[in-house]
């Protein structure tokens, strides 16, 4: 799940995104490139929550799920879907455990791979070429027509996979 705030309002929208659909991993990879080429992905920043109830693994992201889950399933599903499963599987155990696990003293790489690993300056970095920004400018042009990536291709894609 990712939680977005909504600018306007400021209220908090969860998306659950699946991907196993080609139209959904053709736009993932479009981003990519986009980002690729221009660098940050325009305005995505800001959105993505970043607090706790966001993180896997913990308490509250448990309760967060199990609000969810109750809201959204009947008082049936609710008890035979989750309260007997998690409760089968020690309820908020397994989150104080991973919390405790990440407070304990981790291995550190040795400085000279920690310094080996480190980013390399933008002027290092590896420029498109000519032919990519050509295609890009192409792309671009068919976006602008209405046209998307599988018609671009003359790919045709059945409604069920």
């Amino acid at each position: 799940m990712i939680g977005l705030h909504d600018r306007a309002s400021g209220a908090l929208q969860w998306m659950s995104i699946p991907r196993d659909n080609l139209k959904l991993a053709i736009s993932e990879w479009e981003a990519l490139r986009v980002y690729m080429e221009e660098g940050q992905l325009r305005g995505m920043r800001d959105t993505l929550v970043t607090d706790e109830a966001c993180t896997p693994g913990t308490v509250a992201h448990f309760h967060q799920c199990r609000r969810v889950y109750r809201d959204t399933h009947s008082a049936l599903a609710y008890c035979f879907g989750f309260l007997m499963v998690q409760w089968c599987s020690g309820w908020t155990l397994p989150c104080r455990l991973a919390q405790w696990l990440k407070t304990r003293p981790k291995a550190t790489f040795p400085k000279s791979i920690v310094e080996w690993s480190t980013s390399l300056p933008p002027k290092h970095h590896a420029k498109p070429s000519a032919e990519l920004l050509q295609k890009s400018a192409q792309m671009r042009e068919a976006y602008g027509k209405g046209i998307n990536v599988l018609g671009y291709f003359n790919i045709e894609v059945p409604d069920r996979v």
